[in-house]
Formats: C-alpha cells, sequence, structure tokens
C-alpha cells in the first residue's frame, strides 16, 4: 500500500467518467491546481477526453458488480496518492457510502455523506418520514410492505397516485442493483387500479419483492429544485434551477434546463438539510403546483445532472465541496445569474423529442430546435474540446439508433 502524505501537488480521483456531472467536478478542480483522475466502467469515457483530466481508470459496473467495483476502488485508492475521491452519480455515490470506511482506509478522504445520514435520503420512505415533522409541504405518501396492506389503505388515499421505489436504486436477490425508473404504468386514479398496478409491478420487478414500493400522492406541477454544498446541515452555497423539460415527459431526467429564484423554496430546503444534518452536495426537489406551492417530491444526497447549470450561472458547487473536503475556507458566491439555459446533454433532449413525435407532437421540433440553437450544451467548451466531441459522438450514435429502429417500426406497419 503506498504510504499517502498529500504534498503540494493534490490529486483527486473522480468517479463516473461519463457523467456530465463528473466533467464538471474536474473542470472546476483542475482550474484550481488539483491533477484529475477519472474513473469509469469503459475506456473512452466524455471526462477522459478532456483537457483538465491527467489519467484515467477503468472499473467493473457499480450496478451489476457492486463489489468487484469496491474491490477495484479500494486498491486504486491504495496504489495511487489521492486527496479524495468523489463520486456523482446514484448507484456510484451509494455504494462509496456504504463502504466509505474501507475506502478512507486507504488514506483518502472520501467525498460523500456517512451511510446512516446518506441512508436517510437513500429511502424515500424515511426521508417523508422525517418530512412529515417539518414546516415543509409534502405529498401522502405510505410506505405498505405487501399487497394485503395497499388493499386497506387505498380507499384513504388522494388520487391519483404514483408507485415509486424507495431509492433509484434498489438492491435485488443477486446484490445488483435495479435502477428503478418511473414509467406512465406507475400512476393509478382509483383504488382498484392501484391494487392492479401495485400487484403488476411487483410481479414485474424482482427488487420489489425484497423492498416494496412506496404510494406517493401524485402532485401536478413544474419540478424545480434548491441545490447546493451544506456543512452540518447549512447551506455553504445554493443554487436554484426550474426544469422545461423531462424525458419520460410523465417524471424523469430533465433535458432542458434554467435557473431562477424563489425565497420561500429556499426556506423549505433549507429546514429540510437542517433536520439531517447533512454535510456535502445535496438536491431537494420539489414539485411547484398550479396553487403556487412548493411540494417536497424527494431528496437526493450527491451530486446531480445539471451540476454544470449551477457552475455556468455563478456557483461553483465542485470547488466548494473540495473545499470543505480539504478544510479550507470556501469561497462563496452572494448571488448567481438565473438567465442562463441548458440542453443537457443533446441526446438527452433528442429523446424527448423522439417521445413527441411518437405521441403525435410534430410541433415539438419548433422548441427543440430552438433551443438547440439559442441554449448552451453542457459539454461544450472550446478551451476543452475532447469532451465534445466525445458527447456528439454519443449523440449520434443514439440518434442513428432511433431513426433504425423508427424505420423498422415503419417498414414493418407495411
Amino acid at each position: 500500500m503506498t504510504t499517502h502524505t498529500h504534498g503540494l501537488d493534490p490529486r483527486v480521483l473522480v468517479l463516473d467518467g461519463n457523467s456530465q456531472a463528473s466533467l464538471s467536478v474536474a473542470r472546476s478542480l483542475n482550474e484550481r491546481g488539483v491533477t484529475i483522475d477519472v474513473g469509469a466502467v469503459r475506456r473512452g469515457s466524455i471526462g477522459a477526453h478532456s483537457r483538465h483530466v491527467d489519467a484515467s481508470f477503468v472499473y467493473p459496473d457499480p450496478a451489476t458488480e457492486p463489489e468487484a467495483f469496491i474491490d477495484a476502488v479500494a486498491a486504486h485508492l491504495a496504489d495511487v496518492e489521492y486527496e479524495a475521491v468523489i463520486p456523482t452519480r446514484d448507484d456510484t455515490t451509494t455504494i462509496v457510502a456504504e463502504q466509505q470506511d474501507r475506502l478512507a482506509a486507504t488514506g483518502t478522504t472520501v467525498g460523500v455523506e456517512d451511510w446512516e445520514r446518506f441512508r436517510l435520503v437513500a429511502d424515500k420512505a424515511r426521508t417523508f418520514e422525517i418530512a412529515a415533522d417539518l414546516d415543509v409541504p409534502t405529498p401522502v405518501t405510505r410506505a405498505p410492505e405487501s399487497l394485503a396492506d395497499v388493499r386497506e389503505i387505498a380507499d384513504d388515499l388522494p388520487y391519483p397516485v404514483v408507485v415509486k421505489s424507495r431509492s433509484k436504486h434498489v438492491q435485488a436477490e443477486d446484490d445488483k442493483l435495479d435502477t428503478q425508473i418511473v414509467g406512465d404504468d406507475h400512476y393509478a386514479d382509483s383504488p382498484e387500479a392501484l391494487v392492479d398496478t401495485y400487484r403488476q409491478l411487483l410481479a414485474e420487478n424482482d427488487s420489489f419483492q425484497q423492498t416494496p414500493p412506496l404510494i406517493q400522492e401524485y402532485i401536478p406541477g413544474k419540478t424545480t429544485t434548491t441545490v447546493g454544498v451544506a456543512d452540518d446541515g447549512e447551506f455553504l452555497t445554493h443554487f436554484q434551477e426550474r426544469r422545461l423539460r423531462t424525458t419520460p415527459a410523465s417524471g424523469g431526467s430533465s433535458t432542458l434546463i434554467r435557473g431562477f429564484r424563489d425565497e420561500r423554496l429556499f426556506e423549505h430546503a433549507a429546514e429540510v438539510v437542517d433536520t439531517l444534518g447533512w454535510t456535502g452536495p445535496i438536491q431537494v426537489e420539489f414539485m411547484w403546483t398550479p396553487d403556487d406551492e412548493f411540494v417536497l417530491i424527494e431528496v437526493n444526497g450527491r451530486y446531480w445532472g445539471s451540476t454544470p447549470l449551477a457552475v455556468a450561472s455563478g456557483v461553483d458547487v465542485p470547488a466548494v465541496h473540495y473545499a470543505l473536503l480539504t478544510g479550507a475556507t470556501p469561497h462563496t458566491p452572494t448571488g448567481y445569474r438565473d438567465d442562463v439555459v441548458q440542453q443537457r446533454l443533446l441526446y438527452g433532449d433528442l429523446k424527448w423529442l423522439d417521445e413527441q413525435l411518437e405521441n403525435g407532437e410534430f410541433r415539438a421540433l419548433a422548441p427543440f430546435v430552438a433551443a438547440l440553437i439559442t441554449a448552451d450544451q453542457v459539454f461544450v467548451d472550446v478551451d476543452d474540446p475532447g469532451p465534445t466531441l466525445a458527447s456528439v459522438r454519443q449523440a449520434a450514435a443514439l440518434a442513428g439508433e432511433g431513426l433504425i429502429d423508427a424505420a423498422r417500426e415503419r417498414i414493418a406497419g407495411y
């Protein structure tokens, strides 16, 4: 094992090299004199193409081989002297948080919250149990343990409701992490429909057998978030954003997003963060309802996909987080721009367009093209063209696959 002394040439390992959040971390820290290595599940990740990255490291997929993943990362941290290791994706952060002590034993600072506190936000049942005692609007949320429990509570719920996983990644029987995405078939508008929906999802999803999903009141509106870095329950810096487009439209990842400001939203988020006593990056997500109320939807104790928007708007989340990890005094901005619009992954917005076209919404072409022309592209940086070229290749590949699939379906229809 290498003896880690953390000298004058700090080096940080950023995991999830294909993540736009990881690229943002790499760019930010390297501009501050930190040498950056990136880790990813395969060679040639987007982050590996950045001029801000010194070396890359390939590890097993944390979702399908979590034990092999942590073995590989621990061995790499023991062999190479790093000041810190920082994950950004949900599955990676979950495993790193759970195995934090093992990684920290290598002498490396681990950039995640401690496991017990992390579990409070990873498990939505625990999150909403805590939030129920706060002065923060929340949807009616139930955590049944069986289909029989669902039958008992079905008549007392406000409809429509959504059946959703307790975590974005749920451990299956084979110890793999199953990714859970809410689809149109997760919604129910009556007690009878709820029982049928819950039964069907249990039958189709093995991980739901181990960890039964939640039932939550459906809240209409626009998705908004307060994000930032906290220290012991207090925001050091924050940024607010709202989604302009998501895919799938029923509830998924944002593809077009911009900043905004609302003091009520911040106060709600700050109360959640304070109650958790959180330290590190955090995303507190709300639904902005037609009645002008902000209703808590979920909390993510990690970097979020739209981290580049916060940085582009003047809130350098990675720099503040790094200062927190190293015991330095963070530079925190007094404000931020709220006029920056980012198209989150060209191929992400292509998914949105494809979804709209499949539903016959051909008018979606105009706003898609408008965003393509006017919005900032997440990976585009004239001073760092490598990730741009890599992301365009990925976008072209995805677009090509979509066109081929569409052509096959059209031919099959004749």
